[in-house]
């Protein structure tokens, strides 16, 4: 039952990661210009379980109007793995990053880099916490 349950909480991560995903790479009005390519191919998300990454999201270089993203995929994945590597939580838990080092400074322009996805991941999250362990 209980581990029947954990995969179900898996399962729902890695949907809500995808749609996170494709959130933050879909460009939106008033959002950044793929110059590089590299900040929106920096982004990805893991699904942890005990310190352990048990799914990954598929990483993507994405084309810029002067370049071809294959950098910030690389940075991306480096970094998502340096933090995973980093957690010291027993139990599940779900990560997503962008990884080029300016990606703070592009939001802090009040561009969308992670925001919209990470309050869509926290609101799925929550939605889906709540499902699971609704008591009556």
């Amino acid at each position: 039952m209980i581990e029947n349950r954990k995969q179900g909480i898996i399962a729902q991560l890695f949907y809500i990661g995808e749609e996170c995903l494709n959130n933050a790479r879909t460009p939106h009005e008033g959002k950044y210009k793929y110059q590089t390519g590299n900040l929106c191919s920096s982004i990805g998300y893991c699904v942890l379980v005990d310190g352990e990454i048990v799914h990954e999201g598929e990483w993507k270089a994405v084309n810029g109007d002067k370049g071809d993203g294959t950098e910030g995929k690389k940075q991306g994945v480096a970094f998502l793995h340096e933090l995973a590597a980093k957690q010291t939580t027993q139990g599940i838990v779900f990560l997503m990053v962008a990884g080029m080092p300016y990606a703070q400074y592009v939001e802090a322009m009040s561009l969308d880099v992670l925001d919209t996805s990470e309050q869509m991941a926290e609101r799925k999250i929550k939605a889906m916490l709540n499902r699971l362990f609704k008591t009556k």
